[in-house]
């Protein structure tokens, strides 16, 4: 029997949603925008894909990927300044009572990680660390087959570290790979160019990388020590900069770390846009393994 699942990556500006089978065959793709939450944008768009999407075809389920900090059912307990009026929205139930099928709703770096474990790059870990970078800067941490979020489900939320009460500037307001994108801005540069010109040899490009792998990479020393996982996957479009990228995570994580405690190894998500989708339907696939294998 083919299953369908539904799948939503909700973000700052753009909701991505994919219908796909049981071997992970996207059968549709396509995109709506948030219109920045306006009149409950999100949720109206939610409800009227996954409508569209019942009256095509059987659905086993719906999983949602979210900006924002989720709840333990299903619910947007912080949104911060990424999404106005977002906060609060009870999003699993709200779904389950229009669709009458079960909803799962994680994070999107949550989702992210979860998606690689699932049919990525962190397939091989039983402890790993995901760092996305982007807009702004998220963490989630995968340990013994569960993802930890700590006791009010807060946990990881690694870009508001160096918090700022007089500004409220964060360690992503200061570092993550939109802020870069404005700094180069006035050069007329983006970070895709900037890293191709750090690569033909251009010393002001690659000083200003460096420093940026620099601040990451101290962050994740801070992580390594508190956490110890065996291994950390970058993800956000820059991820895709490859081993040019990551051997300069590597140099800056090992720089802030003691002699003797670098043991971590750093990789670069592979899915790229699919991981927040596919790990938002990961568990209904566990579950039906689980069901097959108990017959």
């Amino acid at each position: 029997m083919n299953n369908h699942y539904l799948a939503f990556d909700v973000g700052g500006t753009t909701i991505k949603y994919a219908l796909m089978d049981s071997d992970l065959n996207f059968l549709e793709r396509g995109k709506r925008l948030t219109n920045h939450n306006h009149d409950h944008a999100i949720i109206n768009n939610l409800k009227s894909i996954s409508a569209d999407m019942q009256a095509k075809y059987d659905l086993t389920g719906i999983g949602v990927s979210t900006a924002g900090r989720v709840g333990p059912h299903g619910e947007i307990i912080f949104s911060g300044p990424t999404i106005q009026h977002y906060q609060g929205t009870a999003i699993k139930a709200i779904l389950e009572e229009e669709t009458k099928l079960p909803v799962n709703v994680l994070n999107d770096v949550d989702a992210a990680l979860r998606g690689e474990i699932f049919c990525g790059a962190g397939q091989l870990y039983r402890s790993i660390y995901c760092i996305a970078l982007g807009t702004g800067i998220g963490g989630a941490f995968y340990l013994d087959h569960h993802l930890v979020e700590g006791a009010h489900n807060l946990g990881n939320s690694v870009g508001y570290l160096d918090y700022n009460p007089a500004d409220q500037s964060t360690f992503e307001s200061h570092h993550s790979t939109l802020t870069f994108e404005r700094q180069l801005a006035p050069e007329g540069i983006s970070v895709p160019e900037a890293f191709t010109m750090a690569r033909q040899g251009d010393q002001h490009y690659l000083h200003l990388i460096d420093q940026w792998c620099d601040a990451i990479g101290q962050k994740m020393a801070q992580i390594c020590l508190i956490l110890d996982p065996e291994a950390f996957l970058i993800g956000g479009a820059v991820s895709q900069q490859g081993t040019f990228f990551i051997n300069r995570l590597r140099s800056a994580t090992k720089k802030y770390l003691p002699a003797g405690m670098f043991h971590v190894q750093i990789k670069a998500a592979m899915l790229q846009d699919r991981a927040q989708l596919f790990g938002a339907v990961a568990d209904f696939f566990d579950e039906a393994k689980k069901v097959q294998d108990s017959l």
